[in-house]
């Protein structure tokens, strides 16, 4: 069990860890605080607009008249995103700190990518607040929230591009710390460390899964699917999938470290169900002149993860009983196995030692 004061050791290590932690904890700040004000500015806006009946928003109809009850729903959907960073920012330095302490270089790296595609869908911010700002320009309604709004998202997208460069290099320097980890805790045998990466990757998966599946579902349940234009048999299959999503990644990490292939072909059947509640969402968020650009960016995003995570489910699975289990269990019981490896290695050379006299 990970403790205190070994959390504190590892992010102390080394000068790279520290940078690496620093750097993730600004990042944070800097953009929870940034997209805390866009956010407010949006909903500012959004209440100077018109109320609207969502059946105007199913037409295929663009005229000017329909501009501010577009804009009020689109701003709207705004907010849910200027959420969905902010959660994500607090579960990427959450991940940054698991990653330190555990040394995974896979996660530091996987880490780094989407810390990119976050300065990516930060640019489009931008793109998306200025075409709603030259839209509404076009009508009597004041724009000076948005206009802030749109300030602050070009400051968003220069301050994510800066962390995101930061980060990579720092993301560089970290995995070759941990270069050694792999082979100092197993060995030199190459079928086991060959195994112990699949299953490293399907963990991964999983703390990736708390945000493209998790986090990304609960917001859009939250602000979209409890509306009126969503169908019961809809709202209630996206609730139940989203409510048992948590439950089922603990679920699939006991099943990898256990080796039972009665909870992993569960957990794999569930993805499934995900990858049609995804679909769902999908369907629910394309609209005639208003598609959810950036949250058809995170399901799919979502569905690749989750894709991924079958396949290296099964993939852990055909490992089972190979003789992984002893290196990717934590806890006392880990320790005590590890332990009586450690026994067995030292008897099998004792054994085989060449008596010179």
């Amino acid at each position: 069990m990970v403790t205190f004061n070994k959390i504190v050791q590892r992010i102390t290590e080394t000068r790279w860890s520290k940078l690496y932690i620093t750097m993730a904890l600004l990042q944070c700040i800097f953009i929870v605080t940034l997209q805390a004000i866009i956010c407010s500015q949006n909903t500012l806006q959004a209440d100077l607009l018109p109320e609207f009946d969502t059946d105007i928003l199913s037409s295929t109809t663009s005229e000017a008249d329909t501009i501010p009850i577009r804009a009020k729903d689109r701003l709207g959907r705004i907010k849910w995103e200027n959420i969905a960073f902010i959660g994500f920012q607090v579960w990427f330095f959450g991940m940054a700190v698991d990653a330190t302490v555990y040394q995974n270089t896979a996660e530091i790296l996987v880490l780094a990518v989407l810390n990119c595609l976050c300065a990516i869908l930060g640019a489009l911010e931008v793109v998306d607040g200025a075409k709603w700002m030259k839209l509404l320009s076009q009508t009597h309604y004041s724009t000076e929230p948005l206009d802030r709004a749109e300030k602050m998202e070009i400051a968003l997208a220069i301050v994510i591009l800066a962390f995101a460069m930061a980060m990579s290099f720092l993301s560089f320097k970290m995995s070759k710390q941990f270069g050694w980890n792999i082979y100092k805790k197993i060995g030199a045998d190459v079928r086991i460390q060959k195994m112990y990466r699949i299953f490293q990757f399907f963990v991964l998966c999983l703390k990736i899964d708390i945000f493209t599946e998790f986090l990304v579902s609960l917001f859009y349940l939250i602000q979209f699917a409890v509306k009126q234009n969503a169908s019961q048999l809809d709202t209630w299959i996206q609730l139940v999938v989203t409510v048992l999503m948590l439950p089922m990644l603990y679920f699939a990490r006991t099943a990898g470290s256990t080796e039972s292939q009665g909870r992993m072909i569960t957990f794999i059947t569930f993805q499934g169900i995900v990858i049609v509640h995804f679909a769902l969402i999908l369907n629910q968020t394309f609209q005639p002149n208003n598609n959810w650009y950036t949250w058809i960016t995170f399901i799919w995003i979502g569905i690749a993860i989750d894709i991924a995570t079958i396949v290296l489910g099964i993939l852990a699975m055909r490992n089972f009983g190979e003789g992984l289990q002893p290196f990717v269990q934590r806890g006392a019981k880990a320790k005590r196995k590890m332990h009586e490896l450690e026994l067995n290695k030292s008897n099998t050379n004792d054994t085989w030692q060449i008596d010179d006299n």
